[in-house]
């Protein structure tokens, strides 16, 4: 997903309610040459459209790019015609790596996920649409030698099934903020996010529990959700939460200030203390502790989770049917790791406050989700992770969108299954051994970075962090140093050694060359 919510207070939500058609079929791609690179477009079967650049100087090695979520029907973000990205393009300055790509000779091809004019989660659908796009590219340039299969956010869950499902397809795989794969562990976060402010903020809001309706109804179902929670971000902004909380009832006059329960809601969830503006450290006299700081970052990141709620969820629901969201096993105390709360301890108002309002947690009325549509939510996106092909992840420290504990997730499956081979193997010796092909890579902020008005209030309106935060937001340096690493990848059979990349963070400004560096988990696991 991109661009869902860019500001706390953004603009009232405009709903133009209009659904786009299939364009005609094309039976071969229109080509043109330009500054000795080919230009193809042309349309796969079900209409949508697709793209390559081709090089004078092409070196073998073809990247087929696999965007990420686009909302089905306009409002929170426009419906995309054509295709948008041909290859990673930053969220944050708006900058791709084509020019590089093509300078190296790499060939670049990607395609739009429309299935008959709508988007959404349609990962079924795309995994044969991008086989379709690599089979018209192998058979207009046979002198493919090698082909990368990258992309980003809801990619994760699109390419880690297609490589299993299609194994001579690609020769590297590489997921940029994605999911890995299923989006259920994250969607559940984002749902308790509603579910929790329904308790300490509005208890109008539904949240997910409104979700199922489908077509242009649900969406807009869905987006007068997003809606409230929009009026209370816009809120807290201004006064940073500090009045004490209205609910519930039992907290009232407690003196526990909003802010507490909003940087509860965001601990309890799992979203970065990290922002774009606020590195959960720096201190002054208004924001007088770090943890303070934290819930600032909070406050801007949590209108990115919540879209994430809305938009993925609703498309989500439309094929689990209502009642996905479910909370009536949730036990909100485990949700709350006992470091963070002792490093928010003032932030959330102390010990008694804490217990306090995961008491009226534990207490409210719960959501008592649907069977069926539970089974088939937790059932989505399902992988083996059994796939040989090296694998390269690059993650943002802070991601406000597709939690980095997808990737630790995703390495975790990995590894799980890398050793049971290799215990296999080792009792058998029968057939090559095992080797470990998964590399994680992660940006990070740099350690300060806050800023301050002369009220001594955080300057939310500077350029902010310059890595580590947003979703695919990735410097030119950081894509470019991932795309070579997939195509010698592609080349060798084999991600990088750990030495080159302890090497390559010296060269590439804010890239850990920790390749075990291990971010938050995420809350909860189905498998």
């Amino acid at each position: 997903m991109r661009k869902s919510i860019a500001t706390i207070g953004a603009a009232a939500l405009v709903v133009t309610l209009g659904i786009t058609t299939a364009p005609t079929a094309a039976a071969t791609p229109t080509c043109t040459t330009a500054a000795g690179v080919e230009t193809c477009k042309g349309s796969l079967a079900n209409g949508a459209g697709y793209e390559f650049r081709m090089p004078a100087n092409f070196k073998g090695v073809m990247f087929f790019w696999e965007h990420g979520f686009r909302s089905t029907y306009p409002g929170v973000t426009a419906v995309p015609k054509g295709v948008e990205e041909i290859t990673p393009t930053s969220d944050l300055t708006g900058q791709n790596v084509t020019k590089e790509m093509m300078l190296a000779g790499y060939g670049v091809a990607a395609y739009d996920g429309t299935v008959k004019g709508l988007r959404g989660w349609n990962n079924t659908f795309r995994v044969e649409m991008l086989k379709e796009v690599i089979d018209i590219a192998m058979a207009k340039y046979p002198k493919i030698q090698k082909k990368v299969v990258y992309g980003s956010s809801q990619a994760g869950s699109i390419i880690t099934p297609f490589v299993e499902k299609y194994p001579t397809y690609a020769d590297s795989v590489g997921i940029m903020a994605g999911t890995t794969p299923s989006i259920a562990n994250s969607l559940q976060s984002a749902c308790d996010i509603f579910y929790i402010l329904s308790v300490f903020a509005d208890p109008t809001i539904k949240g997910c529990s409104a979700f199922g309706v489908k077509g242009v109804p649900g969406h807009m179902a869905s987006v007068g959700e997003l809606q409230k929670v929009v009026a209370l971000l816009t809120a807290w902004s201004r006064n940073l939460g500090q009045p004490g909380l209205e609910f519930p009832a039992a907290l009232k006059g407690s003196g526990i200030p909003q802010r507490s329960a909003l940087l509860l809601t965001g601990l309890l969830t799992g979203v970065p203390t990290k922002s774009s503006h606020m590195d959960g450290i720096s201190t002054n006299a208004v924001i007088a502790e770090h943890s303070i700081n934290a819930t600032v970052a909070v406050l801007q990141n949590i209108g990115a989770a919540v879209a994430t709620g809305v938009l993925a969820g609703q498309s989500i629901s439309e094929s689990t049917g209502p009642g996905f969201y479910d909370n009536t096993q949730t036990n909100w105390a485990a949700l709350l790791d006992e470091g963070d709360a002792g490093r928010y301890n003032l932030g959330l108002s102390g010990d008694e406050a804490i217990a306090g309002m995961l008491g009226v947690l534990s207490a409210a009325p719960r959501v008592t989700g649907d069977a069926a549509a539970i089974a088939k939510f937790k059932a989505l996106d399902k992988s083996t992770f059994t796939s040989k092909h090296p694998t390269i992840l690059l993650t943002l420290e802070a991601d406000r969108l597709v939690f980095a504990g997808n990737t630790a997730r995703y390495v975790d499956k990995k590894r799980a299954v890398y050793e049971a081979e290799l215990a296999k193997w080792e009792a058998s010796k029968k057939g090559p051994k095992p080797i470990w092909n998964t590399l994680s890579l992660t940006t990070l902020t740099p350690e300060t970075y806050t800023k301050f008005t002369a009220a001594g209030l955080p300057d939310l309106t500077g350029p902010g962090a310059p890595s580590g935060v947003g979703h695919q937001t990735f410097t030119k340096k950081q894509t470019k140093a991932w795309v070579d690493m997939l195509a010698v990848a592609a080349r060798s059979g084999k991600v990088p050694t750990t030495k080159y990349v302890e090497y390559l963070s010296t060269k590439v400004p804010y890239l850990s060359g920790d390749s075990d560096y291990r971010p938050a988990d995420l809350k909860y696991n189905f498998g």
